[in-house]
């Protein structure tokens, strides 16, 4: 949808609500409001037949209490099915009525319920919103329990959201009161959310402590939800420590419980999980049939956090088969699915902000209409029926003021944003435009390239062909030898550019871990001191042992290697060429040093330009193109780093680039 139709849809939603909100004053006004405390929801088995149920007893004239109650049930029940749309679909409509005869307790219940759908639904910054508001009614109502069953229901989120230090400051906060209170379900599950994050921080022995712990309590206490959730998760760790078999064990645990439960959602799940597991077993075809079945599960269920997993998954197993365009497919439905969650939680925007100012007016209208009751009671007596009705009508057009002041400034600031949205994709297309068309330029260069040694190698072989016989021994030995140059030449660029193109087409994943940068400039000198050798150049690596950085330890070797390679190029014989290493503002600088050729000027404006050539020669007459240096670039700039050029005509060139430090 672009961006004047989400528009339209947010000014005919702001026009709607604009009218309900008017006839909700008006019936305020004329008529004092019954405040009922709903007792606890109830908490219906998902079955088959239980939302059929509810809904017939929704369709029966019953009490404002008993509305809510049954409502709360009907949302469970479509939750538990799982039916998430009609679950917020339901949850939505309990809200509005509990805006008129709930309580705080019943809001709070209605905004966690809320939060939790949009949970399963991938939908995480409404998520989020939904259970603080849910967690802060809970403390206003006195519900400390609830508020911090909430508190560790916002910390899932953000465990979601992969912020993992937030994540554990509301486990800990959960934690703190069910162990004062001894609530060893509550325990339990603060253990089983934070064992998750600790895997994820790989600190898998302290996490699997955590998770057997959770385990045995709820084997204690018969709860096997959450004892599914345990062993599934026991798995997980399990395989992130390498020991498959315990962790195909617990997820059959696991799948066990879900499937006594009819528990689609996370069946749907063991199949993905599994999937991974045999993928990394190297059995594709035991993987192939976990993940159809992922697939087939997770369009049924209508779960788009499981399908674009599960696409991702299969995208490793057509690779991993050598099915390189279906790979690619299914990574493209993949980005697919998440563009597609960002662009719902955008148009829904709207109608959440219309939510949350309904629910924190009604807070305020209900203290202001016990006043106006009393008030009303005694002036009865007073004033006749004229007056009463005059008051009441500037009371309304007052309140009418308010709202279109109101609406007239959230119109505004969404005219604002979408302005700024356009603008946005307007700059964006624009550099698109200019970058395509330089890759275009630039590919062409590469092209000529390519052909200038291929057209030598040829030549070269047709004279050997028909001259054979008449050339002398020296002769063939110069043209054979120039056949390997040429060749050896082409095969560096095609390489290169290989590689380049992988990385353009996001094929080449990005796994970032911390590891000393001395290792890896080690390495490069141990790889290139064959090719240094052919020209008598010393490399010398002087890197500090004690640096670490944060990086993808395959693209940082790849930078090295082509710096390195590039100094030994344009290097004099006998000289040497330094890397060196230091930290400055949170980054490590690595540095190659050569005391070549040098660059002027012009050449350095050329380095990491798809639109401007390079195409100096080496000191032996070496050919280059600059593709390895925009590859250096790209790698560089994944991770985090800047890289430039300082050089001097004759005297050698120092190219610097940073990464984040460890």
């Amino acid at each position: 949808m672009n961006l004047m139709r989400l528009f339209q849809r947010v000014t005919a939603k702001t026009a709607r609500f604009r009218w309900i909100k008017w006839c909700c004053v008006l019936l305020i006004c004329l008529y004092p409001a019954i405040i009922i405390s709903a007792s606890a929801d109830p908490a219906p088995q998902a079955k088959a037949t239980a939302t059929d149920s509810l809904k017939q007893l929704l369709s029966k004239p019953q009490s404002s209490q008993n509305k809510i109650k049954t409502l709360f049930a009907l949302g469970k029940a479509y939750y538990n099915e799982p039916d998430l749309d009609n679950a917020l679909k339901t949850d939505n409509q309990l809200l509005k009525v509990i805006s008129k005869y709930g309580t705080k307790a019943d809001s709070a219940k209605c905004f966690r319920m809320i939060g939790l759908v949009y949970l399963q639904k991938s939908w995480y910054d409404k998520s989020l919103d939904n259970l603080m508001r849910a967690q802060q009614l809970f403390g206003e109502s006195g519900d400390s329990s609830m508020q911090a069953t909430s508190l560790m229901n916002v910390g899932i989120v953000h465990d979601y959201m992969q912020n993992l230090p937030m994540a554990v400051l509301y486990y800990e906060k959960a934690l703190k009161y069910f162990k004062s209170k001894n609530d060893e379900t509550g325990i339990a599950g603060c253990e089983l959310n934070l064992a998750i994050v600790l895997t994820k921080q790989q600190q898998y022995d302290k996490a699997s402590e955590n998770l057997l712990a959770a385990a045995k309590i709820y084997e204690k206490t018969g709860n096997d939800s959450y004892l599914a959730a345990a062993y599934i998760n026991l798995g997980l760790t399990y395989k992130k420590m390498g020991n498959y078999n315990s962790a195909i064990d617990y997820h059959f645990k696991a799948f066990k419980i879900w499937e006594k439960e009819d528990d689609q959602y996370h069946i749907c799940y063991y199949y993905m999980n599994m999937g991974e597991i045999m993928l990394d077993l190297k059995k594709n075809k035991e993987a192939g049939q976990y993940l159809f079945q992922a697939e087939k599960l997770a369009l049924i269920l209508g779960s788009k956090d499981l399908l674009s997993k599960t696409y991702e998954f299969l995208s490793d197993y057509n690779v991993a088969r050598g099915n390189f365009v279906v790979a690619y497919s299914y990574l493209n439905k993949a980005k697919q699915i998440n563009d597609s969650i960002l662009n719902a939680e955008t148009t829904e925007k709207v109608s959440q902000i219309q939510y949350q100012y309904e629910i924190a007016k009604r807070d305020a209208d209900n203290e202001h209409l016990v006043k106006q009751n009393l008030d009303k009671e005694l002036e009865l007596s007073k004033k006749n029926l004229s007056l009463y009705i005059l008051s009441g009508i500037l009371v309304i057009i007052a309140l009418l003021v308010i709202l279109l002041i109101n609406q007239n400034h959230i119109k505004h600031r969404a005219n604002q944003q979408l302005e700024a949205k356009n603008n946005l994709i307007g700059k964006q297309k624009d550099e698109l435009i200019k970058l395509n068309a330089s890759k275009d330029k630039f590919l062409s260069i590469l092209a000529h390239d390519i052909k200038n040694p291929l057209s030598s190698i040829h030549g070269i072989s047709d004279l050997l062909i028909t001259d054979y016989d008449k050339l002398t021994d020296k002769d063939k030995k110069d043209f054979t030898q120039d056949i390997h140059t040429l060749s050896t030449s082409l095969f560096e660029i095609i390489n290169t550019l290989l590689t380049w193109s992988t990385s353009q087409s996001g094929m080449i994943a990005y796994r970032p871990k911390s590891f000393a940068i001395s290792d890896l400039c080690r390495q490069s000198v141990r790889n290139l001191q064959a090719v240094a050798k052919q020209k008598d150049i010393l490399l010398v690596s002087k890197a500090d042992e004690n640096l670490k950085v944060m990086a993808d330890e395959n693209m940082i070797l790849s930078v090295l290697h082509n710096l390195i390679n590039n100094a030994i190029k344009y290097s004099y014989h006998g000289s040497n060429i330094r890397i060196e290493t230091t930290q400055v503002d949170g980054f490590v600088q690595i540095s190659v040093v050569d005391f070549g050729t040098g660059l002027s000027y012009e050449s350095q404006a050329k380095l990491f330009q798809y639109d401007q050539p390079f195409l100096n020669k080496g000191t032996a007459g070496e050919a280059g193109t600059g593709l390895g240096l925009i590859l250096c670039k790209d790698f560089v700039e994944k991770n985090g780093g800047t890289i430039k050029v300082e050089s001097t005509i004759n005297k050698g060139s120092t190219f610097v680039f940073t990464l984040p430090v460890a």
